[in-house]
Order: structure tokens, then sequence, then C-alpha cells
């Protein structure tokens, strides 16, 4: 019981904001992250069993395309630092992909890793899905890639009850697309809620909330 209670208070409690976006948190968390922009709408439910491994559902909607897939979600190495801390988590998982009247399966693979202190914090995702083109002829002739840069600071810091603000860049590189996007957040967080508004470059507005429980 202390032990549990000990790693409640270090994952929860302590002071760094994208501790609540973790793919894995405490034994028995429950965590919900919801990531919306005006081309994709990505809702994500975890159960953590351990420290290290959660299972969750993944719900996405992208160009044209909606998922639903089951997963399990691995805490692989974490660093603990006296002021930061380093995680890699990997993802895998089977579903479905439903594009247009056609319903066809999918298999995904997700790598994190991330780097946070009080002042600093970066994060580097690469989603995977592989589309079956042979069952379902209509889909994009190309399996579904990702890839999400953020760095981000605090421009002061505050205590764990109060009001906590970050900025934080986000670049993304989607599917075959050449260009990469940029998009300017606003993180604000207090306790285990986090919610986060921006804007990229071509005026497209995004939201993102997450919360632990």
């Amino acid at each position: 019981m202390i032990l549990r209670r000990y790693i409640f208070w270090l994952i929860l409690v302590w002071p760094w904001t994208s501790v609540l976006a973790h793919p894995v948190s405490y034994q028995d968390g429950i965590g919900i992250m919801s990531y919306n922009s005006q081309k994709m709408n990505e809702l994500l439910l975890t159960y953590s069993f351990t420290p290290r491994f959660a299972l969750a559902h993944t719900y996405l909607r992208d160009s044209g395309s909606e998922f639903y897939i089951p997963r399990a979600n691995l805490l692989l190495r974490r660093w603990n630092e006296p002021d930061s801390q380093a995680n890699i988590y990997t993802s895998f998982g089977s579903g479905s992909e439903k594009f247009g009247t056609k319903v066809s399966s999918t298999h995904l693979g997700e790598v994190v890793l991330d780097w946070e202190s009080r002042k600093y914090y970066t994060y580097l995702e690469h989603l995977y899905l592989r589309r079956n083109n042979a069952a379902n002829a209509a889909l994009p002739q190309q399996d579904y890639n990702h890839t999400k840069l953020r760095l981000g600071f605090a421009p002061f810091l505050a205590d764990y009850g109060d009001l906590n603000v970050w900025y934080i860049a986000q670049f993304d590189k989607h599917l075959d697309e050449t260009k990469i996007e940029t998009t300017q957040f606003l993180r604000f967080y207090m306790k285990n809620v986090l919610w986060e508004v921006g804007a990229s470059f071509d005026g497209s507005i995004a939201f993102n909330f997450m919360i632990h429980i």
C-alpha cells in the first residue's frame, strides 16, 4: 500500500505536465485523452494494470477513414533524474478500419519517446497503421503513417495545485505529404486535468484534453 501511494504521488502529483499524456500511468489508473484538429480526431482510453503495462482502445478519424483499435501499451524504459525524466513507450494492436461503407482489418504499431523537466519538454511519436488493401480496394493505396514532434517550455514555474501554463510547438508529418505542419499550443493543467488550445499557421484550430483518474 505504501509503495502504491508512492507511485501515485510520483507519477500523478509530481508537477511534470506531459506525465498526463503518457500511454501508461500508475497502477489501476484510467486515462482519457482526446486530440482534435480540423483534419483529424482521436480518442484514447487506457487502463494501467501496472506502471509498465496498460490496455487501451483507440478511435481515430482521419482522411475519410475511421479506425477502431484495441491495443496494448508498454513502458520499455524510464530514466529518473533529480530534476528530469525520460521514457520510451511502445504500443501494438489490431482492429478495423471503416472507409465508406466497407470495413477491413488494420494493425497498429507506435513508438513514443519523451524527455521532460519542470521547465522543458520534448516528445517524439510515430504511429503506423497497416491497411488491408486487398480486402478493401476502395482504401488509399498506402499504409497510414503519422510522425509528431513536440517542443515546449514553461514561461514560469507553478506549484502542483496551481494553474500551470506551457508553450508548445508541434510539428506533424502526415501520411505521404511532404509538407510539415506546424501548430502552436498553449497548455494548461491543474492537478490531474490538462487541456491545450492551438492554431496552425493556416488558421486551423486544435484542442486536446487529457485526464487521469
